[in-house]
């Protein structure tokens, strides 16, 4: 009987959704959108606790953005002393392999956290040799990719959308491609929806999440990590990777937040925007 339930429990967890995800990560953070973005399970909300308790990383949330374990926090242990961003670089990670891609791509790119962000490989460096000439994101284009595949997306991406580079970043597939089309008429952010998508479950997430949140289109990204913490206001002179804006209808800047507050909290200043509610109303 008791292995009956284990495997009942397993089962349950393996079928959950960034739907099922969001109570377990509504107490622990004001951004339960963030923390459970494209999550397959509810291993964000443990993510989080452990990196609250287990390191003294700044962003929680976005560190275990979608995780689906722990490993995300052994990354980080492993990254903070290779970079100012160990967060961005273990996000969505499944191992150590972020920081053996970061060796790596330093020679590569100016960007190597966002290229290595969650990589199960050095993969990513190559999608980015291959990226580089067709777009001026590579880095973005090709974050944590397995393959080249991001590179065919993005050509299949053009012509569809303003932003095939955001759309595909991260693709093993042309699956976001086909996201976009059915999601085109669901959300304005069709692109942050489908970010990464492997199929078109970011749709189904997003028609079964209206009510619980106003950032659908976050919560049920595969790509969350990358863009749903950054503010539009950032100053222009502070030393951030990619410190350009990215152009409308997204309000958000690649690929960071201001490194001075805790995106899992919201702003002490109460004249800056508070960022859980940049997507709101969409």
């Amino acid at each position: 009987m008791k292995a009956f339930l284990v495997l009942a429990m397993l089962s349950s967890a393996a079928q959950a959704s960034p739907v099922d995800c969001y109570p377990a990560a509504k107490p622990v953070t004001n951004y339960p959108p963030l923390l459970c973005g494209g999550a397959e399970t509810t291993a964000p909300a443990a993510c989080f606790a452990a990196a609250k308790s287990g390191t003294t990383t700044d962003y929680p949330a976005l560190l275990c953005s979608g995780a689906s374990s722990n490993a995300p926090v052994d990354c980080w242990k492993a990254a903070k002393s290779l970079t100012n961003f160990p967060a961005l670089l273990c996000a969505r990670a499944t191992s150590n392999a972020p920081t053996a891609c970061f060796a790596a791509a330093k020679n590569v790119t100016d960007y190597p956290s966002l290229l290595c962000s969650g990589a199960k490989s050095n993969a990513a460096i190559a999608c980015f040799a291959s990226a580089k000439n067709v777009t001026n994101y590579p880095a973005m284009l090709c974050a944590g990719a397995e393959s080249d595949a991001p590179v065919a997306c993005f050509a299949a991406a053009k012509g569809l959308t303003d932003y095939p580079a955001l759309l595909c970043a991260g693709a093993s597939s042309n699956a976001p491609v086909a996201c976009f089309k059915t999601a085109k008429g669901l959300t304005q952010f069709p692109a942050l929806l489908c970010s990464g998508a492997k199929d078109n479950a970011p749709v189904t997430c997003f028609n079964a999440s209206k009510g619980l949140t106003d950032n659908p289109a976050i919560l049920c990204s595969p790509n969350a990590a990358l863009k749903s913490v950054t503010r539009e206001d950032i100053d222009q002179s502070w030393n951030l990777p990619y410190p350009m804006r990215f152009p409308n209808p997204y309000p958000f800047r690649y690929p960071f937040p201001d490194l001075n507050r805790d995106p899992s909290k919201p702003p002490t200043n109460p004249n800056q925007p508070n960022p859980a509610t940049l997507f709101a109303g969409q």
